[in-house]
């Protein structure tokens, strides 16, 4: 294909490869009448169509920004350029086929990019991480940034990541480990004014499982009702006639180094202990004014064998 301009103060020509030295600039100014339409250069498929010898669509714009690359001199490293710099109302706008332009929407929004999707996604990102968001006040941190791959990272001396849904704030799915993870000074926070503050539930698994290293795996308070309501299913109590029980106890003497139960335990706890016989026992914390703490097993009746499947 032919060439069109090669040097500056050439004119354009269609349907060729265009060079210049220098900038070309399109400016727009008012007429007499006042400027007719509301945009400077439009670039299009005459209705919309362009016959190809393979099956894919034209593309309206292409815009490639220039390599890095060393000099070999004193200027050193010249880094890459940006393949579409946008300033305006909104940075850049983009719609797809289906959707009609929002004009009032884009006035409202007033964002960097501005995406409409309708059912397709509005914005759409691939790489190390998808979508990278960082809040006005705080400044660009690379190292964040390259810890580990996302689908969407955000920063903010606020909330990183904010969600609001009538289905559901924020969900997370994973066909390999956790859906949502939290890390922080508390992990995962749940708020309700009226409703459940966290709730957990799995087909097959724990419905909710908690773990620590050092402190209590769960810790619940309630100052109004009981701590802790096992919702018990409708079942057939166990048969047989009603006997008097009095349960035996393991005899613990204080100072007793096998005894694995804290020294320094707070009242109310409750703790599961199960020794080399494989025999698990209660124990509740029943004063901790003292030190160590004070301890008490909490007695069962006999036991017995379970009846029922697990189906």
């Amino acid at each position: 294909m032919g060439s069109g301009a090669t040097s500056a103060g050439d004119d354009l020509t269609a349907g060729r490869t265009n060079t210049s030295e220098e900038r070309t600039i399109i400016l727009a100014t008012t007429a007499k009448s006042g400027y007719a339409d509301d945009f400077v250069v439009y670039v299009g498929a005459k209705d919309g169509k362009v016959l190809r010898t393979i099956p894919e669509g034209v593309d309206g714009i292409h815009a490639t920004g220039t390599e890095e690359f060393a000099t070999g001199g004193m200027v050193g490293v010249i880094p890459a350029g940006n393949g579409l710099v946008g300033t305006g109302l909104n940075g850049v706008v983009g719609y797809v086929h289906a959707q009609p332009r929002d004009t009032a929407e884009e006035k409202r929004t007033q964002a960097g990019v501005f995406g409409s999707g309708g059912a397709a996604p509005g914005v759409f990102g691939r790489g190390g991480s998808g979508v990278v968001g960082y809040s006005e006040t705080v400044a660009r941190d690379m190292l964040w940034e390259a810890d580990g791959h996302a689908g969407v990272r955000g920063r903010s001396d606020d909330i990183g990541v904010r969600g609001n849904g009538d289905a559901g704030g924020v969900q997370g799915t994973s066909e390999r480990s956790f859906g949502v993870e939290g890390v922080g000074a508390t992990g995962v926070l749940g708020r309700s004014t009226d409703g459940i503050g966290v709730y957990a539930t799995s087909g097959s698994g724990p419905g909710f499982q908690a773990t620590s290293d050092s402190e209590n795996a769960a810790v619940l308070e309630a100052p109004k009702r009981a701590q802790l309501w096992l919702v018990p299913p409708e079942v057939d109590p166990p048969s047989g006639p009603e006997v008097t029980i009095n349960p035996k106890g393991f005899n613990q003497t204080d100072g007793e180094t096998t005894n694995p139960l804290r020294k320094n335990g707070r009242a109310g706890e409750l703790a599961a202990i199960k020794d080399a016989q494989g025999r698990a026992t209660l124990w509740f914390c029943v004063n901790d004014t003292t030190t160590p703490s004070r301890w008490a097993q909490v007695l069962l009746g006999p036991s017995f064998a379970g009846g029922a499947d697990d189906s």
